[in-house]
């Protein structure tokens, strides 16, 4: 009657549940030695005889004791039912009294507490004689349990962990209160007096995480600690936990998203870029071959991509991994997009699952093969054709946009709607070289990073940030030259210096050099304003003070050496140290990374014509708003942007049912000031229920960000190699605020108008961004050293202190603080 090790373990009819899975998880985790007394080792008045010569030879090798004594029914640790306390388990046992333990845990299973609590879940109420589980105990200096969800919220972002010192069987049972540890993916709710360290919270968090990505549910883990061993007891299913469904719950998550719409934005601007993201996303998915009842199919996916929280604009995650599971190759892809949405943390694996196509038989995963091939066919065409579609689509922008200002400022209230339509139809349905180019980029960039850190580990990365920088013909660089240019041009004269920082645009005519740069400036950046693609921003245009004093700060700084040529030049030598001896891998690296570097260079070129996509609709949507103000409709030209797109279009093509949008506007702007004066929400919400129903309890349960303001160093995600030690200045509006000589800029986030700021910046910090965010490109463009992601930075962090900034490693160091 052979004791149960090992693969023989995971018989779950002879090892039962407990058995099995320690059997499982011993494969994955450091699980303390065990043998498992099978269940056809019992008879009916307990232990064979040769049962009883086979568990001592067992218990011999496996050591001095003592030992947990722990039952192992077949329907224990399920996921209907965990039978938590229904079967007995002792702790502490001498090898001596061992046969005795186990023949008490076997006879739990005749129990009638045991055969009530079955009935009440829909089981059999039979005797239930488990198999026995004898296991090495844990030399614990503290132990406990982990839930990968909050047991009570229900929420999935988090790791709640109670530990005690020493065993965790009186936490278990509930006769002792252990302290509690919330491990977010962005800060950590620590007690007061810990038993724990936070590294060790932190190794448990991550430890319960793995156990819950193995079973595809949250878990309820036990674990202890032999000085720094961390051991895993066992893993079962949370089972009073409502299951995730994907139909009854929400994620949303402003990563990236920020960089594009921060702060409050206008109703306008939410419909309109929610209408944006419908269209040209659908269009995308028919380019690459997805049937046109699928898209229809997924209607709703398409149009609710975005959402708005308090005014801010989020991104809802689970229509997003929706309109990609249209596409094969949900898990690699899935990967991809969230490392270029820079998500804090992935999908729950539950939620990935029910979201994920079926692919689980053989003919479904020969389809979905064949399918990836398709689309890989379409991608490679498109990768070749590339260079002619951004070419027809720069003529197909250029002639939809080729009105003047003074034209659209002439056209009357209908025919500025009609414009509008006409923008929708020729370009947001026929968006393809920005669209392709994105999803290659994607690709690029995650296909040839994974293979430099596979290939190169730590170094192979560092290179692979520095390949990306210096390409020369990024136009999101471009403005920063051609500041340093105007700079230049006015060094020296003190007064006309003194008068571009004041703002005085009648300065620049005082220059001849400066003039014709200046307007040249305007003619092509001037819609590149900060926050430019929310509509309601005033583009320097308007307002051109920020770029003034831009141009003075350039002007009183020193022309720098040449850092980006310095790091191209060193890439080439440094490819083949890193690859000596590899010729092939060297020679597919390169062309993984030339490839990324060509698509991020057209990623954010295309991004440009964004811009001026976006320029347009503002000028069309002012120019309606002054139409309806002169007809009365409105008080001011501006309170267009507090109306909807569909109540604007509505206003003037008959769509509206009544005629009250001053009040509405009214209230909207009521509402809009409660969004200004209000903090700002997390970064990641999972709202259950209706979404308004559900954000309260949502934000409690996501609490804010903490963060310690007396930390010595701080890691965020590197972007671009390269160390400065300087002070820092925080800034929070560039439009008012600009960085003196040789700083480093510290941001919540960072938009294409920053770049008056970047020009002037020795290195950046940002909280928010990923590695293809706005921060990080134009940083690596400019051969900037620069950290995203790094949270609470703007907190942590004030203006003044001196700082090491290790662009290379995502560390940062505060050396001084400031006075």
């Amino acid at each position: 009657m052979t004791m149960l090790k090992g693969e023989a373990a995971r018989d779950r009819a002879r090892a039962g549940g407990k058995g099995a899975v320690l059997a499982e998880l011993a494969d994955a985790f450091d699980v303390p030695e065990f043998f498992v007394v099978p269940t056809d080792a019992f008879g009916p008045e307990g232990l064979l005889p040769q049962a009883v010569a086979d568990l001592e030879a067992a218990l011999s090798a496996l050591g001095a004791g003592p030992f947990a004594v722990r039952s192992s029914a077949v329907d224990e640790d399920g996921a209907e039912a965990a039978h938590s306390g229904q079967f007995d388990t002792l702790l502490n046992v001498a090898p001596g009294d061992v046969i005795q333990a186990v023949a008490a845990v076997w006879r739990s299973g005749f129990s009638e507490s045991l055969s009530a609590y079955r009935l009440a879940r829909g089981l059999s109420g039979d005797p239930q004689p488990p198999a026995v589980v004898i296991q090495r105990m844990a030399a614990a200096t503290a132990a406990g349990v982990a839930f990968t969800a909050d047991p009570v919220s229900g929420a999935h972002d988090v790791v709640v962990i109670s530990a005690v010192k020493g065993l965790a069987d009186q936490l278990v049972s509930g006769e002792e209160d252990g302290e509690t540890w919330r491990i977010h993916s962005d800060r950590v709710e620590a007690p007061s007096d810990p038993v724990l360290t936070p590294e060790q919270a932190q190794r448990v968090a991550e430890m319960a995480r793995r156990a819950e990505a193995r079973y595809g549910r949250p878990q309820d883990v036990e674990w202890a600690l032999e000085g720094d061993r961390l051991v895993l007891l066992q893993s079962r299913p949370i089972t009073t936990l409502a299951p995730l469904d994907p139909q009854s719950i929400g994620i949303w998550d402003n990563s990236n998203i920020v960089e594009s719409y921060p702060g409050v934005v206008s109703p306008f601007t939410f419909t309109f870029a929610r209408r944006v993201y419908g269209h040209v996303y659908r269009a995308f998915s028919a380019m690459m071959g997805v049937g046109a009842e699928a898209i229809a199919d997924q209607r709703a996916t398409f149009d609710t991509m975005l959402g708005r929280v308090h005014g801010r604009v989020y991104y809802n995650l689970l229509a997003w991994y929706r309109a990609l599971s249209l596409f094969p190759g949900f898990k690699a892809n899935r990967a991809f997009m969230e490392q270029m949405m820079g998500v804090g943390e992935p999908l729950p694996a539950a939620l990935a699952e029910q979201i994920a196509p079926n692919v689980h038989s053989g003919l479904d995963r020969l389809l979905d093969r064949l399918r990836l091939l398709g689309v890989l066919v379409r991608l490679t065409t498109y990768n070749f054709t590339l260079p002619g579609v951004i070419r027809r689509f720069y003529a197909r922008l250029n002639l939809a946009l080729a009105e003047s200002d003074a034209e659209i400022e002439a056209l009357s209230a209908t025919q500025l709607a009609a414009r509008y339509r006409l923008l929708e139809n020729r370009l947001l349905e026929r968006w393809d070289a920005p669209l392709i180019n994105d999803f290659l980029c994607m690709v690029a960039f995650g296909a040839s990073r994974k293979a430099m850190e596979a290939w190169a580990g730590a170094q192979g990365l560092t290179l692979h940030s520095d390949i990306m920088i210096g390409q020369g013909d990024i136009v999101s660089a471009e403005p920063a030259r051609r500041i340093r240019q105007m700079g230049e041009t006015v060094r020296g004269d003190a007064d006309l210096i003194a008068r571009l920082a004041k703002g005085e645009v009648e300065a620049v005519h005082a220059h001849a050099g400066l003039k014709p740069l200046f307007d040249a400036y305007i003619a092509r950046f001037g819609d590149r304003c900060t926050e430019e693609l929310k509509l309601e921003s005033v583009t320097l245009h308007e307002d051109p003070r920020q770029l003034l004093a831009a141009i003075a700060t350039a002007a009183r700084v020193e022309p720098r050496a040449h850092e980006v040529e310095t790091n191209v030049q060193a890439v080439g030598p440094r490819m083949r140290a890193l690859f000596a001896g590899r010729p092939l891998k060297r020679r597919i690296a390169a062309g993984l990374t030339a490839w990324a570097k060509t698509r991020v260079r057209d990623r954010e070129n295309l991004r440009f014509e964004r811009t001026r996509l976006f320029g347009r609709v503002r000028r069309i949507v002012r120019a309606s708003g002054r139409r309806m103000t002169e007809a009365g409709v409105l008080h001011a030209e501006g309170d267009v942007f507090l109306l909807t797109v569909e109540e604007w279009l509505g206003a003037v093509e008959g769509g509206v049912p009544d005629r009250g949008l001053k009040a509405l506007v009214e209230v909207r702007r009521a509402e809009q000031a409660q969004d200004l004066a209000r903090a700002d929400p997390p970064e990641r919400l999972t709202i259950r229920g209706g979404f308004l129903i559900g954000l309260p309890s949502a934000e409690a349960a996501a609490g804010t960000d903490s963060v310690d303001a007396d930390a010595g160093a701080r890691s965020g995600q590197p972007c671009c190699a390269g160390v400065v030690t300087a002070r820092v200045r925080v800034i929070a509006d560039p439009r008012i605020e600009a960085l003196e000589a040789g700083e480093i800029l510290v941001a919540r986030h960072t938009d294409p108008g920053w770049i008056a700021v970047f020009a002037n910046a020795s290195g950046v910090i940002a909280e928010r961004g990923s590695l293809l965010s706005h921060s990080a490109i134009v940083a690596r463009e400019m051969g900037v050293p620069c950290v995203v992601a790094l949270k609470g930075a703007t907190t942590w962090l004030k203006t003044g202190d001196l700082v090491r900034l290790d662009g290379g490693t995502g560390r940062v160091e505060k050396v001084e603080a400031g006075s």
